[in-house]
């Protein structure tokens, strides 16, 4: 069991600076039943000459809206809807981590979490159907306790974290964050592991956006280089559905999650 909740531990936040990688789905198995509302709509038509503040407009834009987005860091890959209007998110995440392949899939609405996961032979210590939602106990399993804005693929902290930003083309930027300070708040203890790790190699990570004709933000590649005690993390995420992609709804069929599902995230 020690070493299953260490695997879960880790892919939850395997993202850089995400929460949400590592549990969610994107609509397959918790329905999106809500109607989505609105339509793609272009970044303001003001943009500001610094690139940093040009930047911060379109990224910070995405927030206050819905969206998809696609996810891969270190062979994991991960999908999911935020969904702003309603404060409600999805994931699903599948990948391979010391040894053992899973897949999680996780539904936030109506101030609840719901997960479904399969880690194969690791289902029957947990008490767990790879095929059935458990509603998560937040007063026990407070490390999925997050609010909306945690439930981004990047933290919050990332805006207030760069340090420079350049332009790269009419349609794109580059620029340098802190990953430590990004990364403030992260309820993952993995990630105080990674930055002792890191050392001052976390002030300098970088990143790489591009922009589509109507100035959203559709790509983002962060990157932390190689040091002597870690490889190079570069984490690459994709935006897409700009204002049409479907609210994810709670699983109708979910069921009271087991104490040892609830106790893999205290």
């Amino acid at each position: 069991m020690k070493a299953l909740k260490t695997t879960v531990v880790a892919m939850s936040a395997v993202a850089v600076l995400g929460v949400a990688a590592g549990c969610g789905e994107t609509g397959t198995g918790g329905g999106t039943s809500a109607p989505a509302g609105g339509t793609s709509a272009a970044a303001p038509a003001a943009t500001p000459a610094d690139p940093k503040e040009a930047f911060l407009q379109a990224f910070t834009a995405i927030e206050a809206r819905h969206y998809a987005y696609s996810m891969s860091v270190d062979g994991t890959e991960a999908s999911g809807v935020v969904y702003a209007p309603g404060k409600s998110s999805s994931n699903s995440t599948s990948g391979e981590l010391e040894g053992t392949k899973f897949s999680t899939e996780t539904v936030y609405a109506d101030g609840k979490a719901f997960v479904k996961m399969d880690f194969g032979s690791g289902n029957s210590s947990l008490g767990i159907d790879a095929d059935t939602w458990y509603e998560l106990d937040l007063n026990v399993a407070k490390q999925l306790d997050y609010t909306f804005e945690q439930q981004a693929p990047l933290q919050p902290a990332f805006t207030t974290s760069i340090a420079s930003v350049e332009r790269d083309g009419d349609a794109g930027f580059t620029g340098v964050f802190d990953f430590a300070a990004a990364s403030a708040g992260n309820p993952n203890p993995q990630t105080a592991t990674l930055l002792k790790a890191l050392g001052d190699a976390a002030k300098t990570a970088t990143f790489a956006a591009k922009l589509d004709d109507a100035g959203n933000v559709t790509t983002l590649v962060l990157t932390i280089a190689k040091t002597d005690k870690t490889p190079e993390i570069t984490q690459s995420l994709t935006y897409t559905e700009f204002g049409t992609a479907q609210a994810p709804a709670a699983p109708a069929d979910a069921q009271p999650a087991p104490a040892s599902l609830n106790d893999l995230y205290k």
